[in-house]
């Protein structure tokens, strides 16, 4: 659409024939005369005072220069302004993946950028953009990173551009394979491979080589395993029923395994741990296992594991000498100490006949250790609560030596009667 602004003075008067003609000047009296045209289908415009214009293919200044010369020629004040008050004429298209719009085209530079720009069209996390131009029964594709990039010429947009954005997550194909009792697998577009005995690199490494390439593609691809069912390890515990663990490319610690079912220490107990892999036994504690010191265990495929929980066995400390002999029990969860048995009711301690100044401890075999106490000193009871007592220990505790004596002379004098009646003849 042109819209046109002509200024021009009034007609002279001639009222009187003898009467000098009267100019009056623009500064006095003017009148403007506004009109506007549709450029039709011809691309020719018609305007008031100025007939019909050829508009299709010249510029906006040909035209006003056409239109000066037109006024001149009609003796019209060449005074006017033209301009363009709406563009409709040249239009391009864009379409983002399935969504269709028109770009209208003005008289001011359009680039391929500020189309993108205004239709809110940017970068997308893990998808690539492809933008594709027909111009001219001709495709050009460029990436959007490098129309966006800080270097990135600038393409103008012409009349009757079709401008496509492309997401490459549209054209994503996924397809998943089971691992078959020969240990293959089957992907679209690679075929049958060999997946038993591979790590998941190396079949990342063949599924390159062999992928069939797509054309005006990245051949980008993903390879993930899904679910783990081929390799399991055999988690028996006493008491439950047997657990099954699979085998994954995380690392699994047979701790961690255990305390996750409900394995925990307990007082009473020795939980034995046996793990039977690759024809070979291995029998540790829980203990063992727990101990921050020793080496960590992992779980392999094929592993059996077993737990069991091993009540202690009741143990015994021998008490022999100034006393009754007597056999004490003690108990690993309980941890009883040497004053246990010097002191509690009933000890060895209990009797008139022990010396306290004379107690000995002997403990092993060969060879055998001896550790002796002094009960009547203050300071050695300390020793005597913190002395932890040991299976098969033996505890020797002194006889007073009046104790002795007595016992000497309980032997002697019945012996020393008989003779008499011997020499007497006094034998019944």
């Amino acid at each position: 659409d042109l819209n046109e602004q002509i200024t021009r003075p009034p007609a002279a008067s001639n009222n009187n024939e003898n009467s000098p003609n009267v100019i009056i000047t623009s500064q006095q009296n003017e009148e403007t005369i506004e009109s506007s045209g549709r450029i039709g289908s011809d691309g020719s415009v018609l305007l008031l005072e100025v007939g019909r214009l050829e508009a299709n293919g010249k510029s906006l200044n040909e035209l006003r220069s056409e239109v000066r010369n037109i006024l001149i020629r009609n003796g019209i004040s060449p005074r006017f302004q033209l301009e363009i008050i709406e563009f409709k004429s040249q239009k391009s298209y864009l379409t983002v993946n399935s969504n269709s719009q028109v770009i209208f085209l003005n008289d001011q530079r359009t680039t391929v950028r500020d189309v993108l720009t205004s239709a809110n069209v940017g970068f997308k996390p893990g998808v690539t953009t492809r933008i594709r131009l027909q111009r001219d029964g001709k495709d050009y594709s460029i990436l959007l990173r490098d129309i966006y990039g800080e270097n990135a010429l600038d393409i103008d947009v012409q009349a009757s551009d079709h401008i496509f954005v492309e997401d490459s997550s549209a054209e994503i194909v996924s397809n998943t394979s089971v691992v078959d009792y020969e240990g293959n697998v089957v992907f679209e577009g690679v075929g049958k491979i060999r997946a038993a005995g591979r790590s998941l690199s190396e079949l990342r490494v063949e599924i390159k080589k062999l992928m069939q390439k797509v054309p005006d593609s990245q051949n980008a691809f993903q390879t993930q395993i899904t679910n783990f069912s081929s390799q399991t390890a055999l988690l028996n515990i006493m008491g439950k029923p047997g657990v099954v663990i699979p085998i994954t490319d995380t690392p699994t610690n047979l701790a961690k395994t255990l305390t996750q079912t409900g394995v925990s220490i307990d007082a009473d107990n020795i939980t034995r741990i046996t793990l039977h892999r690759n024809n070979e036994t291995y029998v540790f504690s829980l203990d063992d296992l727990l101990d921050p010191s020793n080496q960590s265990i992992y779980l392999q495929s094929g592993d059996h594991i077993s737990v069991d929980f091993l009540p202690y066995k009741d143990n015994k400390v021998f008490i022999l000498g100034g006393v009754t002999p007597q056999i004490f029990k003690i108990n690993p969860a309980n941890r009883e100490t040497l004053a246990d048995v010097l002191f509690t009711s009933g000890g060895a301690l209990s009797t008139l006949s022990a010396k306290r100044s004379e107690i000995y401890l002997l403990r092993g075999s060969n060879p055998v250790v001896a550790y002796h106490l002094n009960a009547q000193s203050p300071t050695r009871l300390i020793v005597a609560d913190t002395m932890e007592l040991r299976p098969n220990d033996i505890l020797y505790v002194a006889e007073q030596p009046i104790m002795s004596f007595n016992r000497t002379l309980a032997t002697i004098i019945p012996l020393r009667i008989l003779l008499r009646d011997i020499q007497d003849n006094n034998i019944p």
